[in-house]
């Protein structure tokens, strides 16, 4: 709370002309700074959600607007690649992460937010996919297509209630042999939502409609061949051990719940998100070390499993103090 009253203070000065400064100076270096201060803070704890809304209000109010940073342009073009190569949810778990890379680095990219939802509910995730077209209407408060974006938003609320509720759901259909790419968003022209020609940023482009359409079937979800202790190999002090990534279960409820793994006394897990859709899950283990203040680690798994259920494959994702970002591909085996 007092982060955000700084942040409210800081904009009435931002937008308030002095009699020390002329009043056609609409942007100051001390928003900069802020601006500057806040992206520092999001990128050592990136789970931050009411700092990531502190940062788009911060930069919808200057003028002009920030400069999308080279960094972030980079983990869009990389992302539009990923989906092109996409032939499955490990594909799309690659571009999710660039996107995501993205909205780290510029927290006010809008597009970053709209694709990293688009993606997100294809492959199932349809908690994050929420959240962040929730970002995604924050940040551009003028979209044309904004009540289309609040009406998915409610569709998938309620697809979020029916998996908790271990209702029957539509499947979402399988990718083709060449996945449709995420849609950009239109101008109010009915052009292509593209950046400013010096911005240089890469905008996936609308797909063509196919011409036979697909019934989605209705299944049931697959959660109970998720259910088991998961490990992947991995080298320790030159030799290959079997290390636990997590378990999941059914407790005394009837409800399936993911469970972190054990890595020593100091080592405090908490399981913050978990989601099963269809054959794929997500996983997102935050770690915290009771001997040293101020650590943390993320761990996200995003895992499609195998027809013959004994394989998990997909990303791995791990985020720590200090900025250190890791993107894999994993395989792992029940036991």
């Amino acid at each position: 709370m007092a982060r955000f009253m700084l942040l409210v203070a800081l904009l009435i000065s931002f937008t308030t002309p002095s009699l020390a400064e002329p009043p056609e100076e609409k942007a100051t270096p001390s928003a900069q700074d802020t601006l500057k201060q806040f992206i520092e803070e999001l990128q050592r704890d990136p789970t931050d959600t009411t700092l990531r809304e502190m940062i788009i209000i911060l930069a919808l109010s200057m003028d002009p607007a920030p400069t999308v940073p080279v960094d972030a342009e980079r983990h869009m073009a990389q992302g539009d690649v990923f989906i092109k190569e996409a032939a499955g949810a490990n594909g799309y778990n690659k571009a999710i992460a660039e996107f995501q890379a993205a909205a780290n680095s510029a927290p006010w990219l809008a597009i970053a937010y709209f694709n990293l939802g688009v993606i997100q509910e294809k492959v199932g995730f349809y908690t994050d996919a929420v959240q962040n077209l929730k970002f995604y209407l924050m940040a551009a408060p003028d979209a044309v297509n904004a009540r289309e974006v609040k009406n998915k938003v409610a569709a998938l609320q309620a697809e979020v209630v029916n998996l908790l509720a271990g209702k029957d759901t539509v499947a979402p259909p399988p990718p083709a042999s060449e996945p449709a790419p995420v849609i950009a968003p239109p101008r109010a022209d009915n052009t292509p939502l593209r950046a400013e020609p010096e911005k240089k940023q890469i905008i996936v482009k609308t797909p063509p409609v196919a011409k036979t359409p697909v019934v989605p079937v209705v299944k049931k979800q697959r959660a109970p061949s998720f259910i088991g202790n998961w490990f992947f190999k991995d080298m320790v002090q030159g030799e290959e051990r079997a290390i636990q990534a997590f378990g999941i279960i059914t407790d005394a409820s009837g409800k399936i719940v993911a469970v972190a793994p054990q890595r020593g006394a100091d080592y405090v897990p908490t399981i913050r998100a978990f989601e099963i859709a269809d054959g794929t899950m997500k996983i997102e283990i935050h770690w915290r070390l009771t001997s040293v203040v101020g650590y943390w680690k993320i761990e996200i798994y995003s895992l499609t499993l195998s027809e013959d259920g004994t394989k998990l494959t997909g990303s791995y994702t791990a985020k720590s103090v200090g900025g250190r970002n890791i993107v894999l591909d994993k395989t792992l085996f029940r036991e």
